[in-house]
């Protein structure tokens, strides 16, 4: 048993590598257009908005992913 123990205090550590998603950068007039596009819809289109800002919130995600990424 004494044996065992002196292998169990080794330890090993390995770099850590964190893998985020490339954003793809919009600009400012596409942006913008999107929104006109957006507010033009008729109501009965609610899903868009919805699906929009899922996409916005998975962005945000992405971006703190990259932030924290490079603390490591």
């Amino acid at each position: 048993m004494t044996l065992l123990t002196g292998c169990a205090e080794t330890v090993y550590r390995t770099k850590l590598e964190v893998y985020c998603p490339p954003l793809v950068n919009y600009s400012p007039e596409w942006n913008e257009g999107l929104a006109q596009e957006l507010d033009a819809l008729p109501q009965e289109y609610s899903s868009i908005p919805m699906a929009i800002t899922d996409y916005a919130k998975l962005r945000d995600r992405i971006r703190r992913c990259n932030d924290e990424k490079d603390k490591f």
